[in-house]
């Protein structure tokens, strides 16, 4: 069986915009929206059950309060986990080493 050449990945591929994530805050987050966008599933389902009544939407509302000022931070920190993944994978492929998957 022969492997497929991959395609060479875009360099943006993968990456989390700013402003997507701060609209995402700002119209849905109190439902953890800006959260399932970073990919932290496990934080957003907990605003998002905790937004169905109305003493966890308050503690919704007080916690999007914090995560806003923590959002450029938490896109930074996962762009430059993701260029890290891809700088290791690449010295990994020009080694002939299998991908990490």
């Amino acid at each position: 069986m022969t492997e497929t050449p991959r395609q060479p990945e875009t360099p943006m591929e993968g990456r989390k915009s700013l402003s997507t994530a701060l609209l995402l805050a700002l119209f849905l987050g109190p439902f953890g929206a800006h959260r399932f966008y970073m990919g932290r599933r496990g934080s957003a389902t907990m605003m998002l059950l905790l937004a169905v009544t109305i003493a966890g939407l308050l503690v919704c509302l007080a916690w999007l309060m914090i995560d806003l000022p923590r959002i450029p931070a938490m896109i930074r920190q996962h762009n430059a986990a993701l260029a890290q993944r891809r700088a290791i994978e690449s010295r990994a492929r020009a080694h002939g080493f299998p991908a990490l998957s």
